[in-house]
């Protein structure tokens, strides 16, 4: 099994004194948090890691439909290589990626700009594990 640390509103979280964890799906939603709200060259070790949907969405005077469709895109590249990462972890590390924290497939993204502050997006993204468990994480841009 894989775990991560457990991570709310960019704080470690503590249990007993120590670093909390998380595991399962609770895990597929984190990572899939980070990697989309990582801006696509934060870490200079993995430039390849992250998304540009802060660019995309932030400041963007387009069409909205052509926003959201770039914007769509380019999560989608960012879970599949969240997913080509999971791959590598199960078959290069003594960690294994559960059925529960593994994506099968992505299976919607939703992308919608308020109508009271247009400069704010609602992201919805589906995705089934694994473990044939339908995982939904939404955040706002």
């Amino acid at each position: 099994m894989s775990f991560d640390l457990k991570i709310i509103n960019g704080d470690f979280v503590l249990k007993n004194g120590d670093l909390d964890i998380i595991t399962g799906q609770q895990k597929l939603i984190q990572d899939i948090l980070k990697i989309c709200l990582t801006p696509a060259g934060a870490n200079i070790f993995q430039p390849w890691y992250g998304s540009f949907i802060n660019k995309t969405l932030i400041g963007n005077v387009l069409d909205t439909d052509v926003t959201n469709a770039i914007a769509t895109n380019q999560l989608q590249n960012s879970i599949e290589n969240l997913k080509k990462l999971q791959q590598l972890q199960s078959s290069e590390t003594f960690q294994q990626v559960t059925p529960d924290e593994h994506i099968a497939g992505i299976t919607k993204i939703d992308i919608s700009r308020s109508e009271v502050d247009p400069r704010m997006f609602t992201v919805i993204v589906k995705v089934l594990s694994r473990a044939f468990k339908q995982t939904v994480v939404q955040f706002p841009v």
